[in-house]
């Protein structure tokens, strides 16, 4: 099959929640219970790494979990876990834990064994790992830490980032010799040429001088008494700030023995890099335009030769934004993804000759994702995000044929093939996650690992089954439809209706964050309905520009076309209907509230309901440019994000709805639960209203455990308030 034949095509899976061990309040809940509890959460573990020696003789995985901590009310933890495992033989091997100090374990291609760990500096450094039993030994000590390791194809020298502030920056020897300032302004009022990076220090008084009342109010920020900031990006996730990062390179030759080297300069964040061969790097820097860094859209790619410093800019354009995806052993191909940023596109991935720097288009119509060469060179791996799955892909490079080796009905997520054998990590509507061997092809699975299958082989799971329909658009939607626990076909049963954020976004079975609370439901007697509207990833670009200027009407269409096929099923009881959705899902939930009258009741969490608010309460604030062409302020626009925002109709909204935001969620802001819940408790409407304290917006796939377990049985216990 063509690249230009292929039309089936899903985000990247979002890894959930494990455990090590059970908190006591839970521990007696479902030791013998065959339905998911709540307690069930903290039980899930997840494989979020993997990585496999060369020759495939050992791998390396790590298991991210939940573990008790019993010095506080519902306390618990995650944790994180490598273990190494011999893979000689196809059986379940007992894997050796590892160390905890180390977050990542890798294998050079020499296959010499690597973790990086806290140092003597109590920063992150890199460790050589011994076999035979010997201590890891380090070979780092970064001032600023490590992040990133790449190793040359002859596995002697390496590529080590480290990330510095602004201020580091300016006075760092390795990367800023000359102790020069941006060329770009800090776009701090009135500081001509940058001075304040160069102000000699000041003994700090709030009586003296000029200059001894700046280092005064230096040290407030410092005792954060206060919070400064010149940047245009100033709400993290969870915080604001003023500071600006840069990542810059080291190269370490090991044969040498010589410390790190410094590889990059300047004042721009050199966001990838990768050997092309032993002595050429390909680096992905961010365009040197004369701007502020939150005002660079874009990135080139510049080849550095290490053995006479020369630079080549080999892609940019001021336009897309250039990211190395792979390079092949000899370092002939080079896998690039090319993406606009903030545009309603899925990017496109390039297979390059290094040696004329031609390149073409692979022309899938997914977005893709974890790109890999054969060892034969002749193909590339990828992962696609596609209707609902994640699945793993082999292109043929030079006919570009593509063959697809894993179903949608699953959700790949680490990988790694040679010729004779294949290992990776894999998602179902059964089981959120296990680590599998294979054949090169992937044509025969078996797990090799148990780490949830142990405690699952006791539960009652049910599986969704999928269906789809056509919309008025001619757009193919996908659904599922769950059935409740013990379910009896004489029986009509209350539907629970679940819509995703995003909005290019998707649900099926790959996407491990709603597992449990999917068969929550279900075990609470709950049928259960998810769907893919217009808008969502994983259909190819028309699809997800279906919902351009039209947030509402359009998709909330899809979401009720799903729901009135589930009707006619006979399964669902049409008076036991109740919907739920967070973000963007929150956004469709009251939307579809202020122009349906059919819930019984419903739920919204850490929402967008008044889009001419969410320029300023959103550190997602571009996606206004992306979604509707324009911001508050430009002409027409005010009268088009008010149509298209709830809060508009809040006076239609009769369903009683519960109401959850984290207070440090900057991806939508608080205030925008604040505004609906005033705005319905003014009009006298059912409503309640939660906010979780020091929540952000991954409160329900990586957040304080206490507090989605408090969101989820808040929520069933405000549906059973109104179910019968």
């Amino acid at each position: 099959m063509k690249a230009s034949q292929y039309n089936r095509w899903k985000h990247p899976l979002i890894c959930l929640l494990l455990l090590g061990s059970i908190s006591p309040a839970f521990a007696g809940a479902s030791a013998t219970d065959s339905l998911i509890v709540a307690s069930d959460l903290v039980r899930i573990k997840n494989i979020v790494d993997l990585q496999v020696k060369p020759d495939g003789s050992e791998l390396a995985y790590a298991v991210r979990g939940i573990v008790a901590d019993t010095t506080k009310h519902a306390g618990f933890r995650y944790e994180t876990l490598w273990y190494v495992n011999r893979t000689a033989s196809t059986a379940k091997a007992d894997p050796q834990k590892l160390d905890p100090q180390f977050t990542q374990i890798f294998y050079s291609p020499d296959g010499r064994r690597w973790a990086v760990g806290k140092g003597s500096n109590k920063r992150s450094q890199l460790f050589l790992w011994p076999s035979a039993g010997q201590e890891p030994q380090q070979l780092t000590t970064l001032e600023q830490g490590l992040g990133t390791v790449r190793f040359s194809p002859d596995g002697t020298k390496l590529l080590l980032s480290s990330s510095l502030t602004i201020g580091d920056l300016v006075k760092s020897k390795d990367f800023n010799p000359a102790g020069q300032v941006p060329p770009w302004s800090l776009e701090k009022p009135a500081d001509k040429g940058n001075a304040s990076l160069l102000a000699e220090p000041a003994q700090e008084d709030r009586d003296g001088s000029l200059p001894q009342i700046i280092a005064y109010l230096k040290h407030d920020e410092k005792q954060d008494i206060a919070k400064v900031t010149n940047k245009l990006q100033f709400q993290t996730e969870n915080s604001t700030t003023g500071e600006i990062r840069f990542t810059h390179w080291y190269v370490l030759d090991l044969a040498a023995k010589t410390p790190p080297v410094p590889l990059t300069r300047g004042f721009r964040s050199h966001t990838g890099a990768e050997f092309i061969g032993n002595n050429k790097v390909l680096l992905s820097i961010e365009t040197e335009n004369g701007l502020h860094p939150d005002r660079v859209a874009s990135t080139d790619l510049v080849l550095f030769d290490l053995s006479n410093n020369k630079r080549q800019v080999i892609l940019g354009d001021s336009i897309h934004r250039f990211q190395v995806a792979a390079v092949s052993a000899s370092g002939r191909w080079v896998a690039v993804n090319r993406n606009r940023q903030n545009s309603l596109t899925v990017g496109e991935l390039f297979i390059y000759d290094t040696q004329n720097w031609k390149g073409n288009s692979l022309g899938v119509d997914r977005s893709l994702s974890n790109v890999q060469f054969a060892a034969d060179e002749k193909s590339v791996y990828f992962i696609a995000s596609d209707r609902g799955g994640r699945t793993l892909n082999r292109a043929d490079i030079k006919s570009r044929t593509i063959q697809t080796l894993s179903s949608v009905d699953g959700g790949i997520g680490d990988y790694w093939v040679n010729g004779q054998k294949a290992f990776y990590t894999k998602t179902t509507f059964a089981n959120p996650s296990e680590l599998y061997r294979a054949d090169p092809n992937f044509k025969v699975g078996t797990a090799i690992t148990a780490i949830n299958s142990a405690w699952l082989s006791e539960k009652n799971i049910g599986i969704a089954q999928k269906s789809s329909f056509r919309n008025e658009k001619g757009l193919e939607v996908d659904y599922w439809l769950l059935k409740p626990a013990n379910y009896q076909a004489d029986k009509r049963y209350p539907l629970l209706v679940e819509i995703h954020g995003g909005p290019a976004s998707m649900f099926g079975p790959a996407d491990a964050s709603m597992w449990h609370e999917y068969q929550y439901f279900r075990a609470r007697g709950y049928a259960v309905l998810f769907s893919n509207p217009r808008g969502s990833s994983g259909y190819g670009e028309s699809f997800l520009k279906a919902n351009f200027k039209d947030w509402g009407p359009g998709p909330s269409r899809d979401v009720l076309k799903a729901v009135d096929l589930s009707l006619a099923t006979g399964v669902v009881d049409s008076t036991q209907l109740f919907i739920t959705g967070g973000s963007y899902g929150a956004y469709l939930t009251t939307w579809i509230l202020a122009h349906e009258s059919r819930f019984r009741a419903a739920s919204s969490q850490r929402g967008v309901y008044d889009l001419y608010v969410f320029f300023g309460s959103a550190n997602v604030w571009p996606m206004l440019k992306r979604y509707f062409d324009g911001f508050p302020w430009e002409k027409g626009m005010r009268d088009i994000l008010l149509a298209q925002s709830p809060t508009t109709y809040a006076e239609k909204i009769k369903t009683p709805l519960l109401i959850f935001h984290g207070e440090q969620d900057n991806r939508t802001g608080p205030v925008q639960s604040d505004f609906l819940y005033k705005q319905l408790k003014y009009l006298g409407r059912d409503t309640e209203y939660v906010r979780h304290p020091h929540a952000d917006h991954e409160i329900t796939r990586s957040g304080d455990v206490g507090q989605r377990l408090d969101q989820l049985l808040r929520t069933y216990e405000f549906f059973e308030r109104y179910r019968h």
